[in-house]
Parts: C-alpha cells; structure tokens; sequence
C-alpha cells in the first residue's frame, strides 16, 4: 500500500475473517468451532458476533481452555474492544494497530461486523510475524507514520523536526564555547584533546540507551508514573557499572601514550561522571517531554545529545583544568 492510498477507507481494504464465534455458544461449542478452524489461523483471539452480526467482544484462546466448557461464551468475552468504522481511513486504523500493538483490527458499519483490517495490508512483501523484534520494527515503522500523518506536507514535516535540530547546534556551538575557554589546557595537555571524541561518543551512547528504554517504558508498558521513575532509579546501577567499566578500560588505555598519571585520572573521573550524569538526563528528558505535552520520539534525541555533549565536555576540561594546571 502507498501512503497516497492511506485516505481510503478501511471499506476498500477490508479481508473476511473465519475467526468468528456466536454469542450464544457455550464455551464447549466455542472450542470445537476453535479446533475445526485450527489449520487456518495463527490468531491468539477469536470476534464474537450476536445472532444479527453485531461485534460484541472478543475472546482469546487461552481462556477458552481454561474455563468450565459448560459456562456461556458471553460470560467470559471482552467487551473493550478496539474497531474501526468502514467510512474511517486506513490511515485511522493503522494508527490505532500501532497504538495498541494489534496485528488486526475489526471493522464494522453500522455496528455490523464486515471483516478485518491486517497489519499487512500496508507492507508491499509477506513479513514474518513470529519474531518479537521483528514486530517492534514494523510498529515502529507504523509510528514514524503515524506521527508524521499521510497528508502533511514537506514544509509543515520541516518545521515539526527542525527546532529540535537546532538543539544539536546550540549543544556544538556552546561544546566549542567552553573548548575555547580551557584552550590553555588543550595546547598544553594534548592526549585531553585527543581523548574529546571518545569521551564525547561514551556519554552520547549510553544517554541514548537510557533515552530509548524511557520511551519504550511509555509507550509500551502501562506502568505508572511512580513505576516507571522507580525502574529508572534501579537502572542507575547498571549505568553505574557501564560507568565503571569504560572510565577503567579508557583510563588505563590512556597511559600506552606515555603522557602520565594525571591525564589518565582525568579521563578515569570524567568519563565515570558524565555517563553517570548524561544517563540520569537521557532517562528524564521523555518523561518530562511528554509531561508538557511534547512528542518524546521526536524531541527527545536532539535534546539528550545537547546536555549529553555540553555537559560531558565541561566536566572534561573543567576536571582537566582543576588537577592539571
């Protein structure tokens, strides 16, 4: 599917579905309806239809096996589900698929069940579903979609990514403020300079590792705010232990060039600090972006990079300047 056919309705686009039970089946019946359909499905769940074709729940597998096959079937359903109209867009359904996780989604008109819109219905190629990761992969595709919406046009894309761009260019801008700065210490303590690069990519990378898992505890896991803070304060002993490991491994690294005890000391307690630091900052900024209403996904990176960058490089020179000069 193109992303110019998006507008359509999700009427065009809708697939029949043999993955239907009756609401006034027993749960006995529903399972040997279940097993005569096997072969043909790979679906966790089951849409249950009143005698008139009215969507009224669903139903997974799982608890079909696990209940009195006496009971009714509309005593155990679900009735919260997700569903489309057919006059909505498949723009409308993919981005509530991606929402939500959904591989399909039930479509209906005027509360009558017409069929199913299927993940695939939007990749071009046959995509393997069985992988975890995988899966993460096309809801994020789906994502970029979402966020950026199928009738934006390049200038108001532009100015949705530009600001936070800016971001990147205000952190270099004030990264070679300070260099300038600590320029004395730069010209006579050359292996510090050497060393910025790989200093800088340390705290770039691990900032980015603690912004990712924020995001993902968001908009993936319903926790709340108290749990999420409370998984993100744990994770600062791994952060701890990456901190340790790199400022040791680079510290040590640096005494092959023959420059001393000192450099290295610098390098040991600026690398463990920043990563530390930039860490702590990379796990927040998503959860403060999306407090004040901003996409977190978008502004996120710009923003961690810009603190990870101008703060890494002030603990760099500034411990530099305070042990070396």
């Amino acid at each position: 599917m193109k992303k110019k056919h998006l507008a359509h309705s999700t009427e065009n686009y809708v697939r029949n579905s043999n993955h239907i039970l009756e609401l006034d089946q027993t749960i006995a019946q529903a399972i040997c309806r279940v097993r005569e359909r096997h072969s043909n499905t790979n679906k966790p769940y089951y849409y249950v239809l009143d005698e008139k074709g009215h969507l009224i729940g669903i139903i997974s597998i799982r608890s079909l096996l696990t209940q009195d096959p006496e009971s009714p079937l509309k005593d155990i359903i679900n009735t919260k589900v997700h569903k489309v109209e057919s006059r909505e867009s498949m723009y409308a359904a993919l981005a509530i698929m991606q929402k939500y996780h959904l591989l399909s989604i039930p479509v209906i008109k005027k509360g009558i069940f017409i069929g199913v819109i299927e993940i695939q219905e939007y990749f071009e190629e046959k995509i393997e579903m069985s992988s975890k990761v995988k899966r993460l992969q096309i809801f994020q595709m789906l994502g970029i979609l979402v966020e950026e919406g199928p009738t934006k046009s390049l200038w108001r894309k532009y100015m949705h990514r530009m600001p936070w761009v800016f971001c990147n260019m205000l952190g270099g801008i004030l990264c070679a403020v300070i260099s300038d700065f600590y320029e004395v210490l730069l010209v006579n303590v050359i292996i510090l300079a050497m060393f910025i690069p790989l200093v800088l990519s340390l705290s770039e990378s691990i900032s980015m590792q603690a912004m990712t898992l924020s995001i993902y505890l968001m908009t993936h896991k319903k926790h709340s705010w108290k749990k999420i803070f409370l998984y993100t304060f744990m994770e600062t002993r791994l952060f701890f232990l990456i901190a340790l490991t790199a400022s040791i491994s680079v510290g040590a690294l640096s005494l092959l060039w023959g420059h001393g005890v000192g450099p290295a000391i610098v390098i040991f307690v600026s690398i463990f600090s920043s990563i530390i630091i930039t860490a702590i900052i990379g796990a927040f900024v998503p959860i403060a972006l999306y407090r004040w209403r901003l996409d977190p996904k978008v502004a996120s990176g710009p923003i961690v990079l810009m603190f990870a960058d101008v703060i890494t490089t002030l603990i760099y020179l500034s411990i530099g300047f305070g042990l070396l000069l």
